[in-house]
């Protein structure tokens, strides 16, 4: 049996785990059982207003300093991502300019289990 938590949600975007923590990503919700993921694992923090959402995310049992990646929100189209990354994911000195820019709110945090790398 699977075991998965729901971390964060806002519309049909959650962030969530199956399996394991270090497992949580950013996904949109198709329907009540489907998901589609959009980012690599690890997110352990995230912003969003009506337009983009942010994570921030560690590769899993790391020590380096968290990456951040933006998401511009679109409607969905048939066979395509419910959001658009916008670029790699960032450090937190070109992030945050970024973020501002963008008028995005602060990055909440989403627990406290380090599975990924130092306190979530």
């Amino acid at each position: 049996m699977l075991d998965s938590r729901e971390l964060w949600s806002s519309g049909r975007y959650v962030v969530l785990w199956i399996d394991a923590p270090d497992q949580a990503h950013l996904a949109y919700r198709i329907d009540d059982t489907t998901t589609m993921g959009l980012s690599d694992p690890c997110v352990s923090a995230v912003a969003e207003n009506a337009d983009y959402i942010a994570i921030g995310q560690r590769p899993p049992q790391s020590t380096k300093r968290p990456l951040y990646q933006l998401f511009a929100k679109r409607v969905p189209a048939p066979r395509t991502p419910a959001a658009t990354p916008l670029g790699e994911p960032m450090p937190q000195r070109s992030y945050e300019p970024l973020a501002w820019r963008l008028g995005l709110p602060p990055m909440q945090a989403l627990g406290v289990w380090d599975a990924c790398g130092w306190e979530n």
